[in-house]
């Protein structure tokens, strides 16, 4: 192992977090700043990965992470005080309004799906994740931390885009697509 793989993933993750926030501050939106940003987060992961496997990508994204922190507190501290700002009054439609009815049965539903049955779904990923990068020899430890990491990523996705989407058919077929990957590494016996 090159005892300067793993300094130099560290340096682009910290690195990815200054481009980022360089690219944020701006008064218009640079998608060239933005991909060399995120370009520099995937450097320091695959750096990392490299360097020391699972670890390896952890301990650069930490130092990104840490990076983002300090920014964070610097923005946080010398930001001036705001003069007379009020809340927000938008309307979010999470409660009927007037004699809109409740619909309670279609939240119900909507909440088990987003956190049920997209968790179930995560998990399936996760494990054909593990099963598959245990098959090509990536090592159980490397194939467990991946499974581990890749749960929650994807489940968290899978809210994000199931909550976005306003036709129930379309959540469904969503899941259903999401969940083939589990599905096929539990027929293998991947899983």
């Amino acid at each position: 192992m090159d005892e300067t793989m793993l300094p130099a993933a560290i340096i682009a993750s910290m690195g990815a977090a200054l481009v980022l926030r360089r690219a944020w501050s701006l008064p218009r939106r640079s998608l060239g700043w933005n991909a060399i940003g995120w370009c520099l987060f995937g450097l320091g992961i695959t750096l990392g990965w490299i360097a020391g496997g699972a670890w390896g990508s952890t301990i650069a994204t930490i130092g990104g992470i840490g990076a983002a922190l300090l920014l964070l507190a610097h923005a946080a501290v010398t930001a001036p005080p705001a003069t007379g700002a009020r809340a927000s009054n938008r309307r979010v439609g999470a409660l009927p309004e007037g004699r809109e009815p409740f619909r309670l049965g279609r939240r119900i539903v909507t909440f088990l799906m987003v956190v049920l049955a997209a968790m179930i779904v995560a998990l399936g990923l996760g494990l054909a994740a593990r099963g598959l990068l245990a098959w090509s020899g990536a090592g159980e430890a490397n194939a467990n931390v991946a499974s581990f990491f890749l749960m929650p990523v994807a489940w968290a996705m899978l809210a994000f885009f199931l909550l976005l989407e306003e036709e129930r058919a379309r959540q469904w077929r969503l899941l259903a697509l999401a969940a083939a990957p589990g599905m096929l590494a539990l027929a293998a016996g991947l899983a």
